[in-house]
């Protein structure tokens, strides 16, 4: 049982660092593509830049936003996850799926290798949640 309440305070630190990680990640993106018209460039590399890219900036731009609303939602499945509660175990899972849209249209290649740690870890303290 202690062991079920140590994987749980670890899973809300992860969903916790996810949630934080997109955030600040792509609201300043989505500010300079708003501000330049392009996406900013990193080390060769656009930023943002998967299949969504095809549907014009301005809907890349309000598919970031709601990127970014799904990342905020995570902190209260984060805090909801670390008092033990089943509903942040839900609401954690139905925004993994929303955010596998996400990783898949922005080409986030970090986004399935937080996802699947968080469902190892939420399936390995499912039934110590109340």
């Amino acid at each position: 049982m202690k062991i079920n309440i140590h994987l749980i305070k670890i899973l809300s630190i992860i969903v916790y660092f996810d949630a934080f990680m997109w955030i600040v990640g792509v609201i300043p993106t989505l500010y300079y593509t708003l501000a330049n018209g392009r996406l900013p460039i990193l080390a060769g590399i656009p930023l943002l830049a998967g299949p969504f890219e095809s549907l014009g900036l301005n809907n890349l731009i309000v598919a970031g936003i709601g990127y970014v609303m799904v990342s905020a939602l995570k902190i209260l499945a984060a805090y909801w996850l670390s008092a033990s509660r089943m509903d942040g175990a839900v609401l954690e899972l139905a925004l993994l799926g929303l955010s596998a849209i996400f990783w898949y249209g922005f080409a986030l290649p970090l986004g399935p290798v937080f996802g699947v740690v968080q469902v190892v870890l939420l399936a390995l303290t499912w039934n110590a949640l109340v």
